[in-house]
């Protein structure tokens, strides 16, 4: 059975049979620092330059507010 690989920048990660998108998900978790979502308000893990959680950024692509 595969692993889910899941986090706070982009959300569940698809085709991670491929080394290439495995060392992509690592990098991310590398960079990934603690800090409040400015959306949602809950301390989560994004890269730096990121200012919401994909939570709340797939909410606001759907036309909601987050």
């Amino acid at each position: 059975m595969p692993r889910t690989y899941v986090d706070d920048n982009f959300g569940v990660w698809d085709n991670m049979d491929d080394p290439d998108h495995r060392e992509f998900y690592h990098q991310v978790q590398r960079e990934s620092v603690r800090k409040k979502c400015q959306g949602c308000g809950r301390m989560v893990r994004l890269r730096p330059s990121y200012g919401i959680c994909n939570s709340c950024a797939e909410r606001a692509e759907r036309g909601g507010d987050y």
